[in-house]
């Protein structure tokens, strides 16, 4: 029987395939890159090949790593699934969500209070960052994440599709009769962290009214959505923003959306591991989020906004 080798040696040798980066990996097991590369010279010298070619900026996978890294990696998810197996999957604890910090103020925490009257047993963490979390060094349970869905080696359930649309205040939509009354408003724009010109835009939104190469210029851009709410519904112009973000407001009759347009965005997707997916407080926050999704969509904006 081969001799299994040093358990060090194989949880670097994993961490760096899935990373293709022994500085990444040492990272996630909190060691130094140099361990990181002692450890899978030593596997290497045991198992007698090359894991690795070791490229100037770059970590490729050698044919004898590639055949070896799938089973490693499934033996470690199984040793995963089998530690996690072995608590005790009862409704209580505390249950970690990440999310946005705009989709955590707006949508999700106005909803929270449901969540905790149907299950008092359950504490509920919310950390709101537009970066994405690392289940492996964190200890959240789950993430509402905003993008495509794709999302690898995750259990991913979809939950709400976004639009974006230009928001005011009563008093200030009064003065806008078409899209073209915008020209002469005081714009607001939302420019998140790792915001592109892929995502929606003032300008691209005055194409699809039919006003396209407009001399189009946000008198003030913020890198937080709620501050853009805030500012419209104080009056001080007119915001292009999430409708889910804007819902609480429009609800309320804080703001008002003026014209129907809207564009398509990304949406909002429930993401966690797949050994994370049945654990108890997983399984029911997921059935009463996706509840909550279905009201929003059967409510008066999402009728209006969100029917497709």
């Amino acid at each position: 029987m081969a001799r299994i080798p040093s358990l060090k040696s194989i949880q670097a040798f994993e961490a760096a395939c899935r990373h293709l980066s022994f500085k990444d990996a040492a990272d996630e097991l909190c060691v130094t890159p140099t361990a990181v590369s002692h450890q899978i010279k030593s596997l290497e010298e045991q198992l007698g090949v090359s894991l690795f070619h070791r490229l100037t900026r770059a970590l490729k996978l050698t044919e004898e790593g590639a055949n070896y890294a799938p089973y490693i990696i499934a033996a470690f998810k199984s040793i995963e699934a089998g530690s996690l197996a072995l608590e005790e999957d009862v409704l209580g604890g505390t249950l970690t969500i990440s999310t946005t910090g705009s989709f955590a103020a707006n949508w999700l925490s106005p909803r929270l209070r449901s969540f905790y009257e149907e299950y008092p047993e359950i504490s509920v963490r919310v950390l709101s960052s537009d970066q994405l979390v690392d289940f492996k060094s964190s200890n959240v349970d789950v993430a509402i994440r905003y993008g495509f869905g794709d999302y690898p080696d995750s259990n991913v359930v979809w939950v709400l599709n976004d639009r974006v649309a230009p928001v005011c205040s009563i008093e200030k939509a009064r003065e806008l009769t078409s899209p073209a009354d915008l020209l002469e408003a005081k714009l607001i724009e939302y420019q998140w962290s790792g915001y592109s010109e892929a995502d929606p835009s003032w300008e691209r939104w005055m194409d699809v009214v039919g006003l396209k190469d407009s001399n189009v210029e946000p008198y003030v851009t913020y890198s937080e959505e709620h501050i853009c709410l805030l500012t419209a519904s104080d009056g001080h112009g007119v915001a292009l923003v999430s409708l889910l973000a804007a819902a609480r407001f429009l609800e309320k009759e804080m703001l008002v959306a003026p014209f129907d347009t809207s564009l398509e965005n990304k949406s909002y997707y429930l993401v966690c591991p797949e050994t994370y997916a049945n654990r108890a407080r997983v399984r029911v926050f997921r059935e009463w989020l996706l509840d909550q999704a279905d009201e929003f969509r059967d409510s008066a904006v999402g009728q209006r906004f969100f029917e497709d």
